[in-house]
C-alpha cells in the first residue's frame, strides 16, 4: 500500500479537531478503509507527528498530535492559504 498524503492530512486534522487524546478506533475516514487508516497512524507515529500510547492498537490506547506533528500541519495550512 502506497503512502497517501491526502490521508495523512486528514488524519492530522482529525487528531487536531478532536483534542489531544483520541483512540484509533474512534478514526473513520470517509473512503478510507480501517486498514489504510491503521498504516497511515503507524507511518504518522514512525514520523514523529503523533504518539500511539501503549494500547493503541487494541483501540484502547490514545493517539496524541505531538509538537513536531503540529508544526508540520501549521506548515501544511500556510501552503494552502498561498
Amino acid at each position: 500500500m502506497k503512502r497517501d498524503m491526502v490521508l495523512v492530512r486528514k488524519l492530522l486534522d482529525f487528531v487536531e479537531a478532536r483534542g489531544a487524546r483520541l483512540f484509533k478506533g474512534s478514526i473513520q475516514i470517509e473512503g478510507y478503509e480501517r486498514e489504510q487508516i491503521t498504516l497511515h497512524l503507524f507511518l504518522l507515529a514512525d514520523a514523529g507527528f503523533i504518539e500511539l500510547g501503549q494500547d493503541t492498537l487494541a483501540d484502547k490506547g490514545p493517539l496524541v498530535l505531538t509538537w513536531k506533528g503540529c508544526d508540520y500541519l501549521e506548515e501544511l495550512k500556510a501552503q494552502d492559504r498561498k
